[in-house]
């Protein structure tokens, strides 16, 4: 992939369809919403970007904070099928970095399917490999202790 220079225009529309589609970024992959946001970027700037590279200018030049991740319904996959799920992404992450809508991620798909005998869709595979999806378990409440106040420790002085 070819990663897109943007101009500060361009960088500006790619910011408006992103706030637009009220999504988080990890959560657009696959997803009507980023086709919307594809096609748009498309339409304004005539830029021909594949998906790949718009998802990664998305990463590198839009603001995270503005649209919060939703809860989503869980991948249900079995412990060993979560393994195979690991194992895929390690083998086919370049860099690190496992990326929708590149060949490693294709390939990784058509792989997990074939090896688990499942026909999960590239939406549910990236919501897997993302940890989105997962019912995780929210980490606990910290108990917050209150200090005593000052008038209460002193006794008619």
């Amino acid at each position: 992939m070819i990663p897109l220079k943007l101009s500060a225009i361009d960088q500006e529309h790619l910011q408006e369809l992103y706030d637009a589609a009220g999504i988080a970024r990890d959560e657009l992959p696959y997803t009507e919403a980023y086709e919307n946001i594809w096609q748009g970027f498309q339409d304004r700037t005539f830029k021909n970007a594949g998906r790949d590279q718009l998802y990664g200018a998305l990463l590198k030049y839009t603001r995270s904070s503005t649209n919060p991740a939703k809860p989503s319904e869980p991948v249900e996959l079995t412990e060993d099928q979560k393994k195979l799920l690991k194992n895929m992404i390690a083998r086919h992450a370049s860099g690190g970095k496992f990326m929708p809508y590149s060949d490693a991620f294709n390939s990784a798909v058509k792989e997990f399917n074939t090896q688990s005998g499942l026909t999960i869709s590239e939406n549910d595979f990236w919501r897997a490999a993302a940890g989105g999806g997962s019912g995780k378990r929210k980490p606990p409440k910290r108990a917050v202790k209150v200090a005593k106040e000052a008038d209460e420790e002193e006794d008619g002085e």
